[in-house]
């Protein structure tokens, strides 16, 4: 081999080599953010609430009823709520993965529907406590309307609610606001408007939020 071929055959693999950190950089540069900004539409009484509305941190979840790593997430979420009483004021928004999560969306329209009579959160809980049995089923609108009967629903009005149009655009319209802040996956959190890495654990979770309030 002459030393020009050698020189080309080097020149290329570093080239090559470049191309490719240049590639992974594109891929995973943005990973822990997703390309998020700051959210862009504030809090609402007549959204799904928990806590002190007026409270200093507020705490917003873009969730999958569908979603593994969500269900592991809310009894935590539930906890720091209750503990942070006066402190935390916490909203959840639909952002239902359709492409992986065949039963998500219907998830997400049978919590709306629910809300619909008062039990928005009562139906969020069973929906994740219930996770397992229905992510695998065909069509699970008979099993969630046993979960409205269950929490005291009129029957009647869950049905028609859960396959009303109003319903269907609340889960669409935030789908769509998740979708337009690039979200990456669930869950997906905002505190006070910017966009959190979320920590994995209890305790975590509890102490970011008391360093970002001391800062207040």
């Amino acid at each position: 081999m002459t030393e020009k071929m050698k020189s080309t055959i080097i020149w290329t693999v570093v080239v090559a080599g470049v191309i490719g950190m240049v590639a992974l950089l594109a891929i995973f540069g943005n990973s822990g953010s997703g390309g998020v900004g700051h959210l862009t539409r504030e809090l609402s009484v007549s959204e799904h609430l928990e806590g002190n509305f007026g409270a200093p941190l507020q705490l917003v979840e873009y969730s999958d009823f569908q979603c593994p790593a969500c269900g592991d997430t809310y009894p935590l979420i539930k906890r720091l709520v209750q503990d942070l009483p006066d402190e935390l004021v916490f909203a959840y928004r639909h952002f239902p993965l359709r492409q992986i999560h065949s039963n998500a969306n219907r998830a997400a329209e049978a919590a709306e529907a629910a809300g619909k009579q008062g039990k928005f959160w009562e139906m969020h809980d069973m929906l994740f406590n219930t996770q397992e049995q229905w992510s695998t089923m065909d069509d699970p609108s008979d099993f969630f309307v046993k979960l409205a009967n269950s929490i005291g629903l009129e029957e009647n009005k869950f049905v028609n609610d859960l396959n009303s149009a109003d319903v269907a655009d609340k889960v669409d319209n935030d789908y769509n606001e998740a979708t337009a802040l690039e979200l990456q996956g669930t869950p997906s959190f905002y505190l006070n408007g910017e966009y959190l890495e979320t920590p994995g654990t209890y305790d975590g979770f509890k102490s970011l939020l008391e360093q970002h309030l001391s800062t207040l």
